[in-house]
């Protein structure tokens, strides 16, 4: 029953042939339902500077990303946490308190530009597909009225949960890429985690924290260097082989 309607595309993201659930229409309409109850939670930051500021970032990697089928989207969530977070079908959200953490532009766009990688590369609706027989089950025995709220509660909740290490890095990979074709410096990523791995001595473990919801910053910068220089120093190699 899982397997039927399952399709079998070529991502341009991932560069593999790749067999999912929920097309380009329905990975939409997900980003729809669960979009409301984001902001249901956090309030929307109106300040016109702000908003414009990361709307023309969006708007400049989305132009160079590798899904030009989607209308991108992306809205401050006024409140402290440092973290971001995407959702299937084109939507960003930034916490007010990681905008106040970058030091500049070229970081901002290192963070949207990994949000936008994992919706290019279906991170989350890979993700939602996999726990897909759960929320079948949990979604079956419970009246017919509640379902689509349950099931729309459940995507919510995977949409903050951990990506696998490999999503964090592909993500952050193509986040170099875009960065590139966009005109900002990929080197700020690597600015930017650093201050995060300051934070994170610093601060107490926040449900939403950057730090756990996209873990491994020394992999991470050791990843993004090699993506922007082409080689591997030994440095970041240490890094990428012992976990931080």
């Amino acid at each position: 029953m899982l397997l039927q309607g399952c399709t079998t595309e070529y991502n341009l993201a991932t560069r593999r042939e790749e067999s999912l659930f929920y097309g380009t229409e329905k990975e939409v309409k997900i980003g729809e339902a669960i979009a409301p109850k984001i902001e249901e939670e956090y309030a929307i930051l109106s300040d016109i500077d702000v908003n414009e500021r990361v709307e023309t970032i969006l708007a400049r990697i989305a132009a160079v990303c590798d899904r030009k089928d989607l209308v991108y989207f992306i809205k401050v969530l006024d409140d402290d946490p440092i973290n971001a977070v995407s959702l299937p079908g084109g939507y960003v959200y930034v916490f007010r308190g990681l905008i106040e953490k970058v030091g500049s532009d070229d970081e901002l766009a290192g963070v949207i530009a990994h949000e936008v990688g994992h919706i290019t590369a279906r991170h989350g609706v890979k993700r939602m597909q996999a726990a897909y027989a759960a929320m079948v089950l949990q979604v079956a025995s419970i009246p017919a009225g509640g379902r689509v709220a349950s099931g729309v509660n459940l995507a919510i909740n995977s949409m903050f949960m951990e990506y696998s290490q490999e999503d964090e890095f592909e993500a952050d990979r193509l986040a170099v890429k875009y960065l590139k074709k966009a005109g900002y410096d990929p080197r700020a990523m690597v600015t930017f985690f650093e201050k995060l791995k300051v934070e994170k001595d610093k601060e107490p473990l926040r449900q939403y924290s950057y730090w756990r919801t996209h873990p491994y910053l020394s992999q991470r910068i050791a990843v993004v260097n090699q993506e922007v220089s082409g080689k591997l120093e030994f440095r970041d190699y240490l890094n990428l082989t012992v976990n931080n």
